[in-house]
């Protein structure tokens, strides 16, 4: 009777058909995000239009695939405390656009067409200093032209000019840049 149960139960979730960015995902983001996040008004330094949301797709960053509690995007949205909950204002995602969210995260977070996510590199935490011997803990996401991108503790992520670090730091930020 248990095993009949079990699998009456698990049968939902191993037949959940693939989530597809543009007509599941895309409409949840309009109608919910893209007020704030958008070009011109990238709140939180997070632009979630179809054509930008790819550069917060991976390893450390906002949306992680694979795993869906793994970046900020689903904990702001899952989030109890007003002050940190996304959106700030109005009505909470629906639990059908929260799971739709999570499997479409748990499902590689892919975007279609020709623009598929990456999981990029693991980030690197660690201690920066810059030239006037500040210490800035965070973790190296990437390197963006001549900025370093710092997640800090919060999960804000800075252009951090890599001329403004020490020799040392600046050495790091290099070294993980050309290492794949």
């Amino acid at each position: 009777m248990r095993t009949i149960l079990f699998a009456v139960l698990l049968l939902p979730a191993l037949s959940a058909s693939a989530v597809d960015f543009d007509e599941d995902v895309l409409p949840i983001l309009k109608s919910n995000c893209l007020k704030c996040h958008k070009d011109g008004k990238e709140k939180g330094d997070l632009n979630l239009e179809p054509h930008r949301i790819k550069q917060h797709i991976g390893s450390g960053l906002q949306i992680v695939p694979g795993k869906p509690n793994g970046g900020l995007f689903m904990k702001v949205i899952l989030s109890e405390d007003p002050e940190n909950r996304m959106p700030p204002k109005g009505a909470r995602l629906s639990e059908k656009e929260v799971n739709t969210l999570k499997l479409w995260i748990t499902q590689g977070a892919e975007l279609g067409g020709d623009e598929p996510a990456t999981a990029g590199k693991e980030p690197l935490d660690g201690v920066w200093t810059n030239k006037a011997g500040k210490k800035i803990k965070a973790a190296l996401l990437g390197v963006e032209d001549d900025k370093a991108l710092l997640r800090m503790s919060n999960g804000k992520i800075y252009k951090y000019p890599i001329a403004n670090l020490d020799a040392e730091s600046q050495k790091r930020v290099r070294e993980f840049a050309e290492s794949d």
